[in-house]
């Protein structure tokens, strides 16, 4: 069955919500002040608490040393790395026995190559996703913008355990799961009022969906 994750959560409130709609993860962002979806260190270990196993940590370009100690202080479930880190860094990271989703871009080969360097490294997942460049800045995610479903469908294909990110909604997440058949979906913008601020009603229509799709896979 599909996982669900519901990302870019920035209070209790919407943690809580997320996870009575059905969410199988909830995701919340330090460290990264230009995203509008940060958190400070003190929300995010109390959206934590709220199910310490479902609990994902996304940061992006941090180094060994701050991760070690985000760790220490958060306890996540998961590492989720969305910048630009190496395959060494995550190494480093899982040889420590934490586990680690990778957020990859870029053409069909480049998702290849990207996927089996960080498989190699010892991550547990690749999360494709869609990423904006501006002049004075990289955007790493939360952009709306729909992913490559084709290249993840490819690194489906090819045995990897896929994270498809990128542009879902309610409205589009049934088709995304019929063509990927990832392991997961993970949500942020679709499914908010205002950045930051999720929407009860999007959340769990998006949630329903996506375990509706795989429910009549099965049965079909």
């Amino acid at each position: 069955m599909v996982q669900v994750k519901i990302c870019g959560t920035t209070s209790v409130h919407d943690a809580r919500l997320a996870l009575e709609a059905g969410a199988d993860f909830v995701g919340v962002i330090v460290a990264h002040p230009p995203s509008p979806r940060n958190t400070s260190i003190a929300t995010a270990r109390l959206i934590r608490d709220e199910a310490p196993e479902k609990s994902v940590l996304l940061t992006v370009n941090q180094d060994e040393f701050a991760l070690i100690e985000l760790a220490r202080t958060l306890e996540p479930a998961i590492f989720q790395f969305h910048g630009d880190e190496s395959p060494a860094l995550v190494a480093v990271l899982t040889q420590r026995g934490f586990r680690v989703w990778k957020a990859i871009h870029g053409d069909a080969a480049q998702l290849h190559e990207l996927a089996r360097k960080y498989t190699d490294a010892g991550a547990e997942a690749v999360l494709v996703d869609a990423r904006e460049s501006k002049p004075d800045a990289v955007i790493y995610g939360g952009t709306g913008k729909v992913a490559d479903w084709n290249g993840a469908r490819a690194l489906v294909d090819a045995g990897y355990q896929v994270v498809l990110a990128g542009g879902l909604t309610p409205e589009n997440v049934e088709r995304a799961i019929q063509q990927v058949h990832p392991f997961a979906v993970d949500c942020v913008s679709g499914v908010e009022a205002t950045k930051g601020i999720k929407d009860p009603d999007r959340v769990q229509n998006l949630i329903n969906n996506a375990k509706g799709e795989t429910t009549s896979a099965l049965l079909g």
